[in-house]
């Protein structure tokens, strides 16, 4: 049964306004209706939400290793895809355990809009991609550097350079060692890109804390990366005078994924603190106020509406 709750958007510059009358915010404060979608049964994880070629969806990853597809209230949750290539039944329900090793962790997922093929980043198995179908997805890519990859993190899509852009968060700790990498300040993680005519992979950035969310700008001239435990983002120029380098963007509270807008700017889904869409410029745009909001792993915007993902929880949020 969907539950209604209130959230509120506070417009924090005037610019925010222009950005955000397609979710109904006005000038100071205004109340959205917040619905829950329940997974179902031993269904939890839902770290990020996305939509395919024809709009259709959410589909989101959970802890055991499938990627579920969202069919209406009718309906329901269908599993799509899985990662794990012999996956078995005993996978069912697994939630922060080393046995993703052997059951996958999808965690980025960004479709292609040309072939609606969906691009993945499995904490364990790297990076993959899965026909329009769903089914069993393939391999595209599990080490770099000589370095087997340990904990995949988030990705995003150049269609127009056939580039996708894909984080590790750490090469020391696997994703269920999360909190050994917090606590020990961990600086192994990585930025990339994986050539998708050619398959290679070329390492843009190392020693990075907790490298977590990607995201294009809307004209592919840079791209944010959130480093979570820096509390930052970097946005790293893809081209001009300023390519290959990188500013570095001060938060407050740890940044998880990062998702653009229709309109070019990006939400950034934050721990200890409150959520936030920001501009081209980093510069804040709009904070989400909200109670049932707490530490969400993903805010996105899709058909007028925000979703809001958690990487522990057994639900999504959608206004």
């Amino acid at each position: 049964m969907a539950i209604s709750k209130h959230i509120v958007l506070i417009s924090l510059v005037l610019m925010s306004l222009m950005s955000s009358i397609e979710l109904a915010v006005v000038s100071g404060e205004t109340n959205i209706t917040l619905t829950r979608l329940p997974l179902g049964q031993n269904q939890t994880g839902p770290e990020v939400i996305a939509f395919d070629c024809k709009g259709h969806g959410p589909y989101v990853g959970i802890s055991d290793g499938r990627i579920l597809k969202w069919r209406g209230h009718h309906k329901g949750w269908k599993t799509f895809a899985v990662t794990a290539q012999n996956r078995s039944d005993s996978c069912d329900g697994l939630s922060h355990s080393p046995l993703e090793k052997e059951c996958g962790r999808p965690l980025g997922l960004r479709f292609d809009k040309k072939t609606c093929e969906l691009y993945i980043a499995d904490s364990s198995f790297g990076l993959m991609k899965v026909g329009r179908k769903g089914g069993v997805a393939t391999s595209l890519v599990a080490i770099a550097e000589g370095i087997p990859f340990k904990f995949v993190n988030g990705l995003d899509i150049d269609l127009g350079n056939q580039v996708v852009y894909f984080t590790e968060t750490s090469t020391n700790y696997n994703r269920w060692e999360f909190m050994k990498a917090v606590n020990n300040s961990d600086k192994s993680g990585r930025f990339m890109k994986y050539d998708m005519k050619t398959g290679d992979v070329t390492v843009l950035l190392r020693n990075l804390s907790f490298a977590n969310g990607v995201a294009l700008s809307k004209y592919n001239d840079f791209v944010f990366v959130a480093e979570s435990t820096g509390s930052q983002l970097l946005k790293y120029w893809l081209t001009g005078d300023k390519a290959q380098t990188y500013e570095q963007i001060p938060l407050i509270g740890r940044p998880d994924n990062i998702n653009r807008t229709p309109k070019g700017d990006f939400w950034v889904a934050l721990r200890m603190t409150n959520s936030i869409k920001i501009n081209h410029l980093g510069e804040l745009l709009t904070t989400l106020v909200s109670d049932e909001i707490v530490n969400p792993s993903d805010v996105s915007e899709f058909h007028h509406r925000l979703w809001i993902g958690f990487f522990d929880k057994p639900f999504i949020y959608h206004t």
